[in-house]
């Protein structure tokens, strides 16, 4: 099977028909164009250079549900001027199935509000760092915001005392996707400090940070959504903050603060590891992480070509073994394939200034046109959905096989699917997936056209979605491929 690439003016014909293969594909939220709830500032207002809300800049990117509450957390990360929150909320029993549901600030809009000091320098696209001390930490790392500690520094040498801070004195600047953890309730993001409004103007406001909330059972009523911690991102273990996309937990026990965070970045191409428990950081990189350049090339509305040469995007977990390590599967934007590692590598901060070879190792392709933007591994059934940037399909691969495309598996295909950079399962055991127009959104500054639909969230049931296909173990199963653990690869 061959892939070709034909050049940016040719059209593709031959469309798709819009159908779920096995269960009921839901078409539950669309927006044409994001509606805001009792915003705080005039929307004619301007914050410096910049208009306070321009309707045609604004797009869902992200979305993430948290069953126990009701609540739908959405991102738009601020690629464009003129959105008044880049975190942002609704309550689901609010709005009915195919609606467009108007949201609020996220925990509200005193922290999303941009202030005109923030646009008073740019910076380039990449950051030229100091890197002749590989261990310092950038300012603000041990700040919390929530009591007086102590902490000490990673080589155990001095204490830093901690500055207490009122909440008020950090801002969210941009944030692209939201991840709800069920296991605690929680929601991890990553804020990037960065806005990024096209190669022109770019704003560095304040260094990467970690930031987790606590969404308790009646938050939808409430929006109250307590601070549970906020952490920068260490100077030495980035470049380039507008790569910073998904937070995958990696729970090791019942208490939910013994976590690690694995964090990537597709523009440096590295995973990052935050112990939440001991508060260190440290990074992995290998070249299965970077961007295929052969397979970067893209197609959006089928008429659009760009080249797209991104790398890891997020991780997803599979089982865990008898002494809690799972293997950890990933893939670069740009790439038909798919790699994994055990998390025993990732956990051990020793083992990220080595080379790692071996550690790193591919399972095998996808298919052609498979770029993905994101996985997500679903425990009950041992498969893999992957959501796909141009194929206009839901995938799905039951780890237990081996990985080719006999054994890759379409669970969702529609028009509707432009670009889908979000997938995930709740709680309930739903499958969501969100498409949008991000490719116009970024990779332009053309207008969002406001009579189209620019981003749909779908659900489908996970089980009822692999039902009769390749993924579905009672139909096709060639063996145990990790025997359900990661020490066949633990060195």
């Amino acid at each position: 099977m061959k892939c070709f690439f034909f050049g940016v003016l040719w059209i593709v014909v031959g469309p798709l028909i819009g159908h779920g293969f096995n269960g009921e594909v839901e078409e539950v939220y669309y927006w044409k164009k994001v509606i805001y709830e009792n915003l705080p500032l005039d929307k004619d207002a301007y914050i410096g250079p910049y208009r306070y809300f321009t309707p045609t800049n604004n797009n869902v990117l992200g979305v993430g549900y948290h069953a126990s509450s009701g609540i739908m957390i959405v991102a738009m990360g601020r690629l464009r001027s003129g959105i008044p929150a880049t975190l942002a909320a609704f309550c689901t029993s609010d709005y009915p199935m195919g609606s467009t549901p108007a949201i609020w600030g996220f925990p509200d809009y005193q922290k999303n509000t941009l202030k005109a000091s923030f646009y008073e320098q740019s910076q380039n696209y990449y950051r030229n760092l100091e890197t002749t001390n590989p261990v310092k930490y950038s300012p603000g790392y041990y700040q919390y915001f929530f009591g007086n500690i102590q902490e000490e520094e990673q080589d155990d040498t001095r204490k830093l005392s901690h500055i207490q801070r009122p909440l008020e004195d950090f801002n969210i600047i941009s944030v692209y996707y939201p991840n709800v953890d069920d296991q605690c309730n929680r929601l991890y993001i990553i804020d990037t400090g960065f806005l990024y409004y096209g190669p022109s103007y770019q704003y560095s406001v304040q260094n990467p940070a970690i930031i987790v909330f606590d969404l308790q059972p009646n938050c939808c009523q409430t929006r109250n959504f307590p601070l549970i911690r906020r952490v920068e991102i260490p100077n030495n273990l980035w470049k380039n903050p507008v790569g910073f996309q998904y937070i995958t937990p990696d729970y090791q026990g019942k208490d939910c603060d013994d976590v690690y965070l694995y964090i990537t970045n597709c523009y440096d191409n590295n995973i990052i590891v935050y112990d939440y428990k001991r508060e260190k950081f440290w990074s992995f990189t290998d070249p299965s992480m970077n961007p295929v350049i052969a397979e970067s090339r893209m197609v959006y509305k089928n008429d659009i070509y760009y080249d797209l040469p991104i790398g890891i995007i997020n991780v997803a977990l599979g089982w865990p073994d008898k002494h809690g390590n799972k293997i950890a599967y990933y893939a670069p934007g740009a790439s038909f394939g798919e790699y994994a590692v055990s998390t025993k590598v990732l956990k051990d901060s020793r083992r990220s200034y080595k080379k790692n070879y071996g550690d790193f190792f591919m399972l095998g392709y996808r298919g052609c046109n498979t770029q993905g933007f994101k996985q997500t591994f679903d425990p009950n059934t041992g498969v893999i959905f992957f959501a796909q940037m141009q194929s206009k399909k839901i995938l799905c691969w039951n780890v237990r096989n081996p990985l080719n495309a006999d054994t890759v598996g379409v669970v969702y295909e529609s028009e509707n699917l432009l670009f889908v950079t979000d997938i995930f399962i709740d709680s309930d055991n739903y499958l969501w997936f969100h498409s949008n127009a991000v490719p116009i959104y970024y990779l332009s500054d053309k207008p969002l056209d406001l009579t189209e639909i620019n981003a749909r969230s779908f659900r489908v049931n996970a089980f009822d979605s692999i039902r009769g296909t390749v993924c579905d173990s009672s139909v096709y199963t060639r063996g145990l491929y990790f025997n359900n653990s990661s020490e066949h690869y633990d060195n």
